[in-house]
């Protein structure tokens, strides 16, 4: 089983593009950290990790309207396609359980550095974090571009129900054509979010558009600039 469905976008190279923030380190954990402020956005990653398309790309641009953008490497230099052999076994060894020490890092640098408020961001994988950093009381808001964590919570045995029920603040599901339909209009989370819950839909994309689709495609150009306007225009409201 993969994280993505099928015909989503692979690995995009985008390292021609100039990074604007920097690497900070706690412990073991590098962070990407972009921008300053008292309002916080934790930028969870996809499968292919802290190097992968265009996730820099909009951590910065999400720091240049004025928001402190953290992006945490989980995985410690590592990353995995999603049909490559051995996800499974990835996927099963990062258990929220496993990722809190590493959070609670994260919020207390982030706290060190000013912030006051969170929200968090989630593409593929980053989905799983942004509902569970989404149960956390200083957080205000959660996005999830193209989530997978319908897969992830079904593959680590834990149920999207109840993970939905802990939810305490705004969510924002922006869906492709080819992704899950409990994240869909009258799937799971609108049944159990309700009014906390905005769905957009982008039927013409494929999991993974925001961050790994070519931007040389007019459509793909399209979708990902309304995607952007729709995740700022959302945190600006909810933080």
């Amino acid at each position: 089983m993969s994280c993505c469905p099928p015909k989503s976008h692979s690995f995009l190279d985008n390292s021609e593009y100039t990074c604007t923030g920097t690497i900070e380190k706690v412990d073991d954990l590098e962070m990407y950290v972009s921008g300053s402020g008292e309002k916080c956005v934790i930028w969870n990653y996809d499968i292919f990790g802290f190097d992968g398309g265009r996730t820099r790309q909009n951590v910065d641009l999400l720091a240049s309207y004025g928001f402190m953008v953290i992006l945490p490497d989980y995985y410690r230099g590592f990353f995995i396609g999603p049909t490559d052999p051995g996800l499974v076994d990835h996927i099963k060894s990062y258990p929220y359980s496993k990722l809190e020490s590493d959070v609670n890092k994260v919020l207390e640098f982030a706290r060190g550095s000013g912030a006051k408020v969170f929200g968090s961001m989630g593409t593929c994988w980053g989905s799983y974090l942004v509902i569970k950093l989404s149960a956390l009381p200083d957080f205000k808001a959660g996005v999830s571009m193209h989530p997978s964590h319908p897969k992830m919570m079904m593959l680590l045995d834990e149920s999207e129900e109840e993970a939905y029920k802990q939810v305490c603040c705004k969510q924002l599901f922006m869906s492709a054509g080819n992704d899950h339909e409990n994240l869909l209009p009258g799937g799971l989370g609108e049944k159990v979010l309700g009014d906390k819950l905005t769905i957009e839909e982008f039927p013409d994309m494929v999991h993974g558009w925001t961050t790994r689709s070519d931007l040389s495609d007019a459509k793909n150009k399209r979708d990902v600039d309304r995607a952007v306007n729709l995740y700022i225009d959302f945190y600006k409201k909810n933080m």
